[in-house]
């Protein structure tokens, strides 16, 4: 990939993140942890559905599904003890990304710019995400 390539792809990583952010601002926390929850585990599934395109190995559909369980339980935690669960689970999805599918063996399958709009795009959900999950704890301490 590019240099501009790249930097075009992480540019629209930011803005698919800022528009989830966008998306979920302003209501209440258990909403915006089943759209960020949901959100967290399509950005997983949507590598077992490169796998399945590209003709991956079984052992790939099995790490890829692994994946999509690692970051469901993200989203399950977050359903039972808070948002600051799926900021965690944005947090380490662009370890994914990159050890996996920019550095890893991962990458014969799926495309190197998804990996790469991940990265911002996970990185401003998790930031928002652990900001706000210290704004719902401020609240609740008032």
């Amino acid at each position: 990939m590019e240099h501009f390539d790249t930097i075009l792809w992480l540019i629209f990583g930011l803005a698919g993140g800022g528009l989830l952010i966008k998306f979920a601002k302003g209501r209440a926390e258990q909403e915006q942890i089943n759209i960020f929850g949901i959100a967290l585990m399509i950005a997983a599934l949507i590598y077992i559905g490169f796998a399945v395109i590209y003709g991956a190995s079984s052992t790939w559909l099995i790490i890829e599904t692994v994946g999509v369980l690692v970051y469901g339980s993200f989203y399950l935690l977050a359903k039972r003890f808070g948002l600051h669960f799926l900021a965690l689970g944005w947090l380490l999805h662009p370890l994914w990304d990159v050890c996996l599918h920019l550095l890893g063996a991962g990458g014969h399958f799926a495309p190197e710019w998804y990996a790469v709009m991940c990265i911002t795009f996970d990185l401003v959900v998790a930031v928002y995400l652990f900001r706000k999950s210290a704004l719902f704890k401020g609240a609740g301490q008032s």
